[in-house]
């Protein structure tokens, strides 16, 4: 259960920063889908955005510090070289590629001149210095009100997992999966 915990705590540390961006259900409720821009970011642009922002060296170091949860989520039976493969083929993924088509669907040419000039100011460059601290704290505490939010609903459903638990080791043996 506390391997689950934490996986769960993982997942919501690195959705918190996707998920503070979306707008309230309030502030979408009459708004519809976006129309793609008529004239998209191109790639050079997207590029020049994800070096700016060393968004593509986040990714990679937030990936090494998912793998020991993803580890732990495996069942215990996965041989390490299929673990280190599957580490190696995400660090060898082209995400750049991948990511392109949202920012394409998403932002102008136009927007991508206005974004990169920004980061190119003085405010721009002590925003995406300061970017890393933020993000790391913003994680660490999506991270810790996530376990929370997670052990507080165990907590309330404690009697109903026991029964769960016990009916399961019932039929099973009492020998409960291993991941």
């Amino acid at each position: 259960m506390r391997k689950f915990v934490w996986f769960i705590s993982a997942v919501m540390v690195m959705a918190w920063p996707a998920l503070a961006q979306q707008p309230s259900a309030a502030g979408t409720a009459g708004a519809t889908q976006a129309q793609p821009p008529a004239h998209p970011i191109t790639l050079d642009q997207v590029h020049e955005m994800l070096q700016l922002t060393g968004a593509m060296n986040m990714s990679r170091q937030m990936l090494q510090g998912l793998m020991p949860l993803l580890r732990q989520s495996m069942p215990p039976y996965v041989p390490e070289d299929v673990m280190e493969d599957i580490q190696n083929s995400l660090m060898a993924a082209d995400l750049e590629s991948a990511v392109t088509h949202a920012y394409q669907a998403h932002l102008s040419t136009e927007d991508g001149t206005a974004i990169i000039a920004f980061y190119k100011t003085p405010a721009g460059q002590r925003l995406l210095a300061a970017m890393p601290q933020i993000l790391k704290e913003s994680q660490e505490a999506g991270g810790q009100l996530g376990q929370q939010i997670v052990e507080q609903v165990i907590e309330k459903h404690r009697a109903e997992i026991d029964a769960a638990k016990q009916k399961y080791d019932q039929e099973h043996g009492g020998t409960p999966p291993q991941n």
